[in-house]
């Protein structure tokens, strides 16, 4: 009999310790959308979990505990957990504010870009016919003959790759002026060796340089740190 008080009491204890489990779903301010990835914290226990795709979650929680829920580029939320309870919740969509600039004309990079195309205009304007095999009248190259064909062969090829390069080398220009070393080390905290080695396995499109805001640059930053912050721990 005192074996089984032993086992019952130990049994509750458990239970009172954290064998509850506090259930919901999270949606937007709306209430028509599921958030998927929102980060709950239970304060109490330290122990954490975050939203599947239909933005439902499960935690481990006693009644009273504090649980926070945050999600980037939304408001945080706090709430008292009650696992009889089946929680709804919503965030609300955080409004940015951006400070006011002026647009100037002529940036350095703009200066760059116009002076290099400047400099190559030629190169870049020049259009070189590729040499083509004919098999009228016997096999040929039309209006070429001789060395000459290997030279407008080789021209073409030379002039091909030189825009390809120069358009390479201009996007990347700007990319340099958005996804800045200064930028990835306040929000990684990475410098020397390692603030390049980030950057170089996370390289940033010229299309996402061109069309992100700040905001998802950062946020673009922050989840590529997560990622690398997981590789390291294996």
């Amino acid at each position: 009999m005192r074996l089984v008080c032993i086992l019952l009491a130990i049994f509750f204890f458990t239970q009172a310790a954290g064998g509850q489990t506090q259930h919901g779903r999270i949606t937007d301010s709306f209430g028509t959308h599921p958030l998927f990835g929102v980060m709950l914290v239970n304060q109490a226990t330290g122990i954490s979990t975050t939203t599947d795709a239909d933005g439902n979650f499960k935690l481990t929680a006693q009644y009273g505990n504090i649980i926070s829920a945050t999600l980037a580029g939304f408001n945080n939320l706090q709430f008292i957990a009650d696992p009889d309870l089946f929680m709804n919740l919503d965030l609300v969509e955080r409004n940015v504010t951006l400070d006011e600039f002026v647009l100037k004309g002529n940036t350095k990079y703009q200066k760059d870009s116009a002076g290099m195309s400047e400099l190559f205009i030629k190169d870049l304007n020049t259009k070189v016919i590729k040499p083509k095999i004919t098999t009228d009248g016997g096999i040929g190259v039309s209006g070429l003959i001789g060395s000459a064909v290997q030279k407008m062969s080789k021209s073409y090829k030379d002039n091909k790759r030189f825009k390809s390069n120069f358009k390479n080398d201009m996007e990347q220009k700007f990319i340099d002026t958005r996804y800045t070393q200064a930028l990835v080390n306040s929000l990684t905290g990475f410098t020397g060796d390692s603030l390049v080695s980030f950057m170089n396995t996370y390289p940033m499109a010229y299309e996402f340089a061109r069309a992100g805001t700040d905001l998802e640059m950062k946020m673009w930053i922050r989840d590529n740190f997560k990622e690398w912050k997981k590789g390291s721990l294996k």
